[in-house]
Parts: C-alpha cells; sequence; structure tokens
C-alpha cells in the first residue's frame, strides 16, 4: 500500500498515522504543499492532479485557512484530489486543516469559529461525544468515551450534504465525520506524537507571547493524563483505515 501524505505545516508532521503505516507494511509519499517539494527526495513537487500510483490520501493540519486559497494555492489544488481519491473509491483522512479542506471540498463552508460560535479555538485534550453513526462504524465503533483527544485549531466547517457525523462537543459541534465508506474527517489531532507536542508547546507561547513555562504548567498534565490513550486510538484507526482500501 502507497499512502500520500499532504504535509501543510512543517511542524505538523504525519506523525503516528505514519509510523503506524510503516510498521502495517506501507510506503509513503510526503509533499511539503506550502514549499512544493517532495520531502523524501527535495524534488521540487506540488500536489498531484490524480490518484495514478497512490492507493490512499491523507491530509494535515496547518495554519492556514481554507478560505485563504489566493494566498495558498494547495488548497484548492487539495480539495479537487480529495475528490479524486474519493470518485475513485480510495481513502481518505483529513485532520484539522485537512478536514477542512474535505468538508469544503463536498461543498461545505468553512469558517473561524468566533464567527457562528461562542468559542474562539480549541487548545487541549478535550473530551469528544460519539454521534450514534459512530456505534457502527468501522473505524469508532468501539471509540472510548469521552476519549480526550488533542486539538489546536480556531476554525470549523458545516457538515456537507450527505455525511455520517461522528463525533460532536458542544463547543465545536462539527468534531468527525464519513462520506461514504471511505473518506474520512477528523477536526482533532489524530497524528501527534510527544515530540510534536513539544513542538506545538514552543509555538503557543510564541504566539501568545508568553513564557514556555506557563504553557507546560497547562498542556503536560494533560498530556501525561491523555496521550497513550490517544495514541493508542489513533494507531488502531489507522490500521482500520488502512483495511478499508
Amino acid at each position: 500500500m502507497h499512502i500520500l501524505y499532504l504535509v501543510n505545516a512543517l511542524d505538523s508532521p504525519p506523525g503516528v498515522l505514519l509510523d503506524e503505516a510503516a510498521r502495517m507494511g506501507a510506503s509513503a509519499t510526503q509533499i511539503d504543499t506550502v514549499n512544493g517539494r517532495d520531502m523524501g527526495s527535495g524534488n521540487a513537487r506540488g500536489v498531484p492532479e490524480a490518484a495514478d500510483g497512490y492507493d490512499a490520501l491523507i491530509v494535515l493540519g496547518g495554519i492556514m485557512g481554507v478560505y485563504e486559497a489566493d494566498r495558498y494555492p494547495f488548497i484548492e489544488e487539495s480539495k479537487r484530489l480529495v475528490r479524486c481519491f474519493h470518485e475513485e473509491g480510495k481513502p481518505v483522512m483529513g485532520v484539522c486543516l485537512g478536514s477542512q479542506i474535505v468538508a469544503s471540498a463536498f461543498g461545505a463552508p468553512v469558517y473561524k469559529m468566533s464567527e457562528k460560535l461562542e468559542a474562539h479555538e480549541e487548545w487541549g485534550f478535550v473530551p469528544q461525544t460519539w454521534d450514534p453513526a459512530a456505534a457502527d462504524d468501522k473505524l469508532l465503533h468501539d471509540a472510548a468515551p469521552e476519549l480526550r483527544t488533542m486539538h489546536w485549531h480556531g476554525d470549523t466547517f458545516d457538515l456537507p450534504e450527505d455525511v455520517a457525523r461522528l463525533a460532536t462537543r458542544k463547543v465545536c459541534p462539527n468534531q468527525a465525520f464519513r462520506i461514504g465508506e471511505k473518506t474520512y474527517a477528523f477536526q482533532f489531532h489524530l497524528e501527534v506524537t510527544r515530540g510534536i507536542l513539544d513542538g506545538w508547546t514552543t509555538l503557543r507561547a510564541k504566539a501568545l507571547d508568553v513564557p514556555r513555562a506557563e504553557i507546560e504548567k497547562l498542556i503536560e498534565p494533560q498530556i501525561e493524563a491523555s496521550l497513550g490513550a490517544q495514541e493508542e486510538f489513533a494507531r488502531r484507526t489507522m490500521r482500520r483505515w488502512m483495511d478499508i482500501t
């Protein structure tokens, strides 16, 4: 199995989703979409125009918004590729920004949370409420109630038509959905590892202009309590997603 990863920020790599795929024997192509390069060879390479040569697609997170396509051409290119994989019956997974790209690819609006919701953003490990559709879902049927998953986003989306919503939260209702049998979108960060989170702690401190220790005090207890369970969930979800080809 050959999986294409669209990496939309170098500080948001595939993490667990790449590691588990490799452990299961899959090969990978990673494309740095912002800089237009193959992350393996270093050669110039943009978002492919077709799904040829790949068995599955994962679209990862980034700081940009789907509504910034004029500034980031890869967004429209990624949306076209998502539709291409979907139409060819190949598995798709969108994570955070990737979930918003999937939603937009199928006609749903993406916007800042503050525009329609009371919340400005979601950050940290927060509990999920699984929708009834998750009980029969091939990936999520045994997901732990109130599983805490990692979030860092200020954008959200409405649901496209004819989807199964799989997870929700009061402050941000659309957390995960499935289109058809093989296209999934997860607003939360399935991919995170301890190393990724260490980097994000520094990034958040810089973004808020506060000492790193202030962010550590907030996130470290959450990492200790929740990362292990999330990683186990993410690895199981990845294996099942690979099996639906």
